[in-house]
């Protein structure tokens, strides 16, 4: 899958999931503050996510996660990350 096959799937999961307009899911978007999430709707998501990928997204790297953009580039990354080592 392609970064860009992988952006428009990242932002209908984290759309729906956050029951926010897909439109806002803009790369500078803050969670927190733009985007209503709070650390449960994160982790929430985070599982979403890892369910939607098949990947795993520790808690130490979902600590440095702010904007929409980190969300897709840390997917991207643990999805081309795994299918280097299948």
């Amino acid at each position: 899958m392609t970064t860009m096959e992988m952006e428009p799937r990242v932002r209908s999961v984290v759309a729906i999931h956050l029951d926010v307009d897909p439109e806002r899911l803009q790369p500078g978007a803050r969670l927190g503050e733009d985007l209503c999430v709070d650390s449960l709707a994160a982790v929430e998501l985070a599982m979403v996510l890892e369910d939607e990928f098949d990947i795993a997204l520790p808690e130490e790297v979902l600590g440095c996660v702010r904007t929409y953009g980190d969300v897709v580039s840390l997917v991207r990354e643990r999805v081309e990350s795994r299918a280097h080592t299948t």
